[in-house]
């Protein structure tokens, strides 16, 4: 299993509290931001995913402010940012054109309530409709002598933005920076950025694209989107763990992949696996994607046999069952960040309750041992018509991906 690395920068108010945190592209332990190969939107995907599903923002910048670069196809694009505007500050980076596209965008992203930020901003006076709508101006003072910085300091204050001095290197120049009037600081002398390092999650590929194909479907229903979430069980783990996640702030748990997708919408779903496939993933062996397939589908059927509620669930849990050959990790450690439901929990860690039973009469099938299986009152070829169904589906998911 693979590390992701994210970078994180914090941000100081006057008081030197930190305020936020911006977090940078980082390929691996060397704190640089050496792309290779990858592109400038490869590397904002990378970045978000990295951040939401892969470590969680909770664990990356706890209560405070997230401070994101975004490239112009992000800023533009409708449906390319799946992330809602709590705890996020948007920066457009300086090379960006300031366009009447760009500002209807920046418009938009405002409405959504996110904040904006412009990033080595070097002032314009044609400039005036994007910094009449931003938030917060970030000003590299290495890129300015004092006598500019102090004429930017006295223009920008017109306006209602808060201004972020970058590069502070020295006491100095904090000091410096805090007396003309800055609201908030960033740099070396404060502090370097500090490389976060997680183990990254593995997903299969061809369920991605699968994924993709679907959610472009203009056709396809709740129940087919729901199909292709499940075909992949990281990709149905980073589901639910992203929206239970504190980012979203939901009181109640999401239990199942058809009631995140029915809160999430299909542009959020299509964003989330559209930046899945821009980054580098791991596929895992089709038998091990076989398995969990077999397992949440024998469980679902059972619990429709057995005429109880919430098959969904029960598909989840068998299919999560699975989790700990997959990922390579041990199955607490997973469902640790999810809030799943306890009956779940104990399903999945005790084999206790109607899931946990479901699991284990699977797993009697799976070792070919079907005298030990045992499920509700269904008799024993009720289960074995289950199994058959529950291999033939596993079947047809593996051979379609």
């Amino acid at each position: 299993m693979s590390d992701v690395y994210v970078g994180r920068q914090p941000i100081y108010n006057k008081s030197l509290g930190v305020y936020g945190y911006e977090l940078l592209f980082r390929a691996g332990e060397e704190n640089a931001a050496a792309m290779g190969e990858l592109s400038a939107d490869g590397a904002t995907s990378t970045t978000i995913i990295n951040s939401f599903l892969e470590i969680g923002l909770d664990k990356l910048v706890g209560t405070r402010q997230a401070f994101i670069n975004l490239t112009e196809q992000f800023l533009i694009d409708e449906n390319a940012l799946p992330i809602s505007p709590q705890q996020v500050v948007l920066e457009i980076l300086e090379d960006i054109p300031i366009t009447a596209k760009l500002i209807k965008s920046v418009e938009r992203l405002k409405a959504a309530g996110f904040t904006i930020a412009l990033d080595d901003y070097i002032y314009n006076p044609a400039h005036k409709p994007i910094v009449s709508l931003v938030d917060i101006i970030k000003i590299d003072i290495m890129q300015l002598n004092q006598k500019e910085l102090i004429t930017h300091v006295k223009v920008l204050k017109k306006y209602n933005a808060l201004l972020l001095a970058e590069k502070v290197e020295t006491m100095e120049e904090f000091e410096f920076c805090r007396e003309l009037g800055f609201d908030y600081f960033q740099g070396y002398f404060l502090s370097r950025p500090r490389i976060i390092k997680s183990k990254k999650m593995p997903s299969n590929k061809l369920a991605v694209l699968n994924l993709l194909s679907v959610l472009n479907n203009a056709k396809a229903e709740v129940e087919d989107l729901e199909e292709a979430i499940s075909f992949d069980v990281s990709m149905s783990y980073k589901m639910l763990k992203l929206i239970n996640s504190p980012f979203f702030g939901f009181r109640n748990k999401v239990n199942s992949i058809k009631h995140a997708i029915v809160i999430l919408g299909r542009n959020q779903l299509r964003s989330w696996a559209s930046m899945i496939a821009m980054s580098k993933l791991d596929d895992r062996p089709s038998e091990m994607i076989h398995i969990a397939m077999t397992r949440g589908k024998m469980c679902e059927l059972l619990a429709e046999q057995a005429n109880l509620g919430s098959v969904e669930t029960y598909f989840t849990a068998g299919m999560f069952s699975a989790l700990d050959i997959l990922m390579e990790r041990k199955i607490n450690s997973l469902i640790e960040p999810l809030p799943l439901s306890n009956d779940v929990v104990a399903a999945l860690l005790k084999r206790e309750g109607k899931m946990g039973e479901a699991i284990n009469c699977a797993l009697a099938y799976e070792m070919s041992q079907p005298e030990t299986a045992q499920f509700a009152e269904l008799s024993s070829n009720d289960m074995f018509v289950a199994h058959i169904e529950a291999i033939t589906w596993a079947n047809m998911v593996v051979d379609t991906l």
